[in-house]
């Protein structure tokens, strides 16, 4: 029988946790239902743990399948696996330290090893040497902790013997008589157990994309997930990461320029998951680059400005002690949010599209939180076009004096101290009369007819694997660690007179030539190659061509071509300066 259009809206409404419009009722006025997402959206911040099997042989998640081991030969390394240095108590302890308000652990990643209990396979932490639930004490801890706990789940399963697609180099193990909807079968018995053991408050799925929703089911997982459990936050993965679906979106290894949307152009929730480590999410033995502590603060600023969660992963090593490396980033990050917490938890997004300096801004009520990261030259900012009068504007920490500030063309400017500044983030506290109301800003040119474009106005766009970020070297603000070439930086800026200009770049590289890149204005380009400046910290400023612009707005991106090295272009700005006829 097919079902009717409006009975399918019904049907999907009740799949993504969303019930149909009640009729209203006769009766008194009942109190509006809590919120269940407003805890995770207070949240900002939580902890990801990738963790099992693959974490012996230390070259992170998806050992198995980039080392093409064989089953059998993988089934020594889960019967042998044995963390006896995990203590859950510790974990907790570190994760509380650290500031997150929620963690989240991979229960089963995509090697199909379950590190809890489960009574439908034999393929779990029980028949490993260990030989104990890992969930079950680490539920417990987190509850005393006050740290609400989630899981991960991967729908792709490279053990199951009726999961499909097989990998295509496992040529000895024969697809005869397996049965997808079987494995689905299992799936959906381990994804119930996990809710009614251990009462996770997040299900956060992955490896969805081998199968459309209806053969994984993703829809009556959903709503039988929710009728167990009304108040659990479900993540888009186990939807194919379709826009609209799930109760928040998930960003891999990137920040999206302008955060993220629903389908009718209205904000959406979303976490950005983020290594703390360059290679992997699981234990890598070998790993040696790893974010500092003042980037992932950075990081996590970013996220909140435009509206998200930072979900930052650590891989424990296979003996369950998480390695130094990520304990002491993450003290560093609870030492900082110690005491700058308040602008960036149960806050919500800038009302600024962009600030005129290397900072954020955060908004909680009638209260701006400036996150100042490159200290302006002049010590003043700028915040450009905030219409509602500040009553009062102050640094967050230390002696708590007012700072001055006044109201120009450009918007109000605030002067900041001499001292006191934060290596990671400055936040300065600006107080409003009433609902900031600010006037969108656009960049245009100066009074002489230049246009500059400082990458701290840029968005900077990425597809997954993001590696450049923004980074304050004593004087000046710098696009830099350049590793992978789909990061690039973007402007958008207008033009009120037509005119050739002459575009400059302006940058640091040590290494001349090491570096091909292209300036994309509207559809032309510019192609050049990197040159010498005094140092890795002191840009020099190269001619990179001419450009004739038309009257109206324009869209610039820098991409760098060929990489050599990722300190070969450290790039300040592009200028655009008119030719004098």
């Amino acid at each position: 029988m097919r079902t009717r259009p409006a009975a399918a809206a019904i049907l999907c409404l009740l799949a993504l946790g969303l019930a149909a419009p009640a009729a209203p009722s006769p009766g008194p006025a009942q109190a509006q239902a809590p919120d269940r997402l407003q805890w995770f959206r207070d949240a900002k911040f939580g902890l990801f743990i990738h963790w099992g099997v693959y974490s012996m042989i230390g070259r992170e998640q998806w050992a198995r399948q980039l080392l093409q081991i064989p089953l059998a030969q993988y089934q020594d390394y889960a019967d042998n696996f044995n963390p006896v240095g995990f203590n859950p108590d510790e974990w907790a302890a570190l994760a509380k330290e650290a500031g997150v308000k929620y963690v989240v652990i991979t229960s089963k990643h995509h090697d199909g090893f379950a590190i809890f209990d489960s009574a439908y396979t034999d393929y779990d932490i029980m028949h490993a040497k260990y030989g104990r639930d890992i969930l079950g004490p680490l539920s417990v801890s987190m509850k005393k902790a006050g740290i609400p706990l989630g899981f991960y789940y991967s729908i792709m399963d490279w053990h199951h013997p009726d999961y499909l697609p097989r990998r295509p180099w496992e040529k000895d193990r024969t697809t005869q008589g397996a049965d997808f909807g079987r494995y689905m079968d299992f799936a959906v018995n381990q994804i119930k157990e996990l809710v009614t053991k251990y009462d996770p408050a997040v299900l956060w799925f992955d490896g969805e994309w081998e199968h459309s929703n209806e053969e994984q089911r993703a829809f009556a997982i959903g709503k039988m997930l929710l009728e167990m459990k009304p108040a659990l936050l479900i993540n888009d993965r186990l939807w194919r990461r379709e826009p609209g679906f799930g109760d928040f979106g998930t960003p891999e290894n990137y920040v999206p320029a302008t955060g993220v949307r629903n389908p009718d152009g209205s904000p959406r929730l979303w976490e950005a998951c983020y290594t703390m480590n360059w290679n992997g999410w699981g234990y890598n033995r070998y790993e040696t680059e790893f974010h500092s502590a003042t980037q992932l603060i950075r990081q996590l600023i970013e996220i909140v400005s435009k509206g998200g969660n930072l979900l930052l992963n650590i891989g424990p090593q296979p003996d369950g002690r998480i390695q130094a490396e990520f304990a002491a980033r993450l003290r560093e990050m609870g030492a900082w949010l110690k005491t700058n917490g308040e602008a960036v938890y149960g806050t919500t997004a800038s009302v600024f599209e962009r600030l005129p300096f290397f900072g954020r801004c955060t908004v909680k009520g009638t209260t701006l939180y400036i996150h100042v990261m490159g200290w302006p030259a002049d010590g003043r900012i700028v915040l450009p076009g905030l219409r509602t009068e500040v009553k009062k504007a102050a640094l967050l920490t230390g002696p708590g004096r007012p700072l001055t500030f006044k109201r120009s063309d450009q918007g109000v400017v605030i002067t900041l101290p001499d001292r006191e500044r934060d290596p990671a983030a400055t936040v300065v506290v600006v107080e409003l009369q009433g609902p900031p109301v600010v006037e969108p800003w656009t960049i245009g040119a100066g009074k002489d007819g230049r246009i500059d474009l400082p990458v701290y106005l840029a968005d900077i766009q990425s597809e997954m694997g993001q590696r450049a970020y923004l980074d304050f070297f004593y004087r000046t603000t710098m696009l830099t660690n350049w590793q992978n070439v789909n990061d690039y930086p973007e402007w958008t800026f207008t033009t009120d007179k037509p005119g050739t200009f002459e575009v400059l770049a302006t940058y640091a590289s040590m290494w001349g030539g090491q570096a091909a890149y292209e300036v994309e204005i509207d559809s032309r380009k510019l192609a050049a190659k990197t040159e010498s400046s005094p140092s890795l910290y002191f840009p020099a400023t190269f001619p990179v061509g001419q450009v004739l612009l038309p009257v109206g707005p324009h869209k610039l991106r820098v991409r760098i071509t060929s990489i050599a090295n990722n300190h070969a272009m450290n790039l300040e700005k592009i200028a655009l300066v008119p030719v004098m006829k």
